[in-house]
């Protein structure tokens, strides 16, 4: 699946660009800006396309329905967690991970080891994690 991990105080998001299509992988971007937030989105890409134009059209009409997919949203201001019922949260202690890596990153990250590395350390663990690492910075 995917191993992103977000950290507000450092202003940084990481992730693994593994994809797998059946038997195969690809790279695949996991992490977008939009407007003054980094958004990862973890799980069915068709799911992750279809809820991320929602968002960035102003969330103009219903929330498309997310069922096998998670994302979560860094900005200035925090840290949110949307998960598969479409409900968020706010991440309270400021970093977080999602994907199926994303446990491994917060583990690391809390043993002292800094965003990418968490995330290097995780893609080691999670079978479904892997490919080059990306770090994103929010935009002062």
């Amino acid at each position: 699946m995917t191993t992103i991990f977000a950290d507000h105080k450092s202003g940084v998001m990481v992730c693994d660009s593994k994809c797998t299509l059946g038997d195969t992988w690809v790279e695949a971007t996991k992490v977008v800006r939009i407007g003054d937030e980094l958004i990862g989105f973890a799980g069915h890409a068709s799911e992750g396309d279809r809820w991320l134009a929602w968002y960035a059209s102003g969330q103009n009409g219903p929330m498309p329905k997310i069922s096998n997919s998670m994302a979560i949203l860094l900005s200035p201001h925090g840290l949110r967690m949307l998960d598969s019922t479409g409900g968020y949260f706010v991440m309270e202690r400021g970093f977080g991970g999602c994907g199926s890596g994303g446990g491994y990153a917060v583990a690391a990250f809390m043993a002292g080891a800094k965003p990418v590395k968490a995330v290097q350390i995780a893609c080691q663990i999670d079978a479904n994690s892997g490919g080059r690492i990306v770090s994103h910075k929010l935009r002062k």
